[in-house]
């Protein structure tokens, strides 16, 4: 019988400072570390992540591959390596903040619900992720760039998808769901997985309840091999989700 609740997995590659001040906040503000583990998976890293990972073994599970895997791979090994019941996928460059995790689980823990995502805010104090709305066709990402003030999307809703930095999942469903598509080595793998939780008529809920701060693109500084990894993702998920694309069904 598993004796905790949550994995919490963590993709890491050379982002050490930002590893380390994420796992700083998940000590400080995720209550009783009997309820969790932590899994960092480590894509081949050539700072100091390795050491650092190694260096903490009674409050990390690390999982060092010999080269870049990629996102969502990394993800399944996480996932694959651990056994509770809810699975919190956190970007290196996140801090979570005081009773992120409860609101989280209370929404998992709905028969219906698939994929849960929080409030996600940067540092500057502004909202970078409150649910993408509309529809297939005509997704919109709410609030980008407002201010973070409380009166501002503050109900919990159902939503197209939420952004990957931060989102919780259950392992109950990964025999319908399966894992993440290990065709995208990054972007798009989080939507992806909303896409394929609706499609099999499960719900995607955004969280107000629970704020976890985004340092965007903290974990990767390459903007043109990101944006080749957008294009190249994009293609893919537009091609393999065409005719879902056509349900005209509107969220938010």
């Amino acid at each position: 019988m598993v004796s905790y609740q949550v994995d919490m997995i963590i993709i890491n590659y050379n982002t050490k400072d930002y590893l380390a001040d994420c796992l700083q906040s998940i000590r400080s503000f995720s209550g009783n570390i009997d309820n969790y583990r932590i899994w960092v998976v480590d894509n081949a890293s050539s700072d100091d992540s390795v050491e650092f990972i190694k260096q903490h073994p009674t409050f990390i599970n690390g999982i060092y591959n010999q080269k870049n895997r990629g996102y969502g791979p990394a993800c399944n090994q996480g996932i694959a390596a651990g056994a509770g019941n809810y699975i919190l996928l956190l970007n290196s460059d996140t801090l979570v903040t005081e009773g992120w995790l409860p609101p989280l689980i209370k929404a998992l823990s709905s028969s219906e619900v698939a994929v849960v995502g929080p409030r996600l805010v940067n540092r500057e104090g502004l909202l970078v992720g409150v649910g993408v709305v509309g529809t297939n066709t005509h997704p919109v990402i709410r609030g980008w760039g407002e201010p973070n003030e409380p009166e501002r999307y503050n109900q919990s809703i159902e939503v197209l998808s939420v952004g990957g930095a931060c989102m919780g999942i259950k392992r109950e469903l990964i025999p319908i769901l399966g894992l993440f598509d290990e065709h995208y080595f990054h972007y798009f793998e989080e939507t992806d997985y909303c896409y394929n939780a609706r499609y099999h008529d499960y719900k995607v809920i955004y969280c107000p309840e629970s704020t976890v701060v985004h340092q965007v693109s903290g974990s990767c500084q390459d903007f043109q091999r990101l944006r080749k990894y957008f294009r190249e993702s994009e293609k893919y998920f537009q091609k393999k989700w065409q005719l879902f694309l056509k349900n005209t069904t509107k969220y938010g």
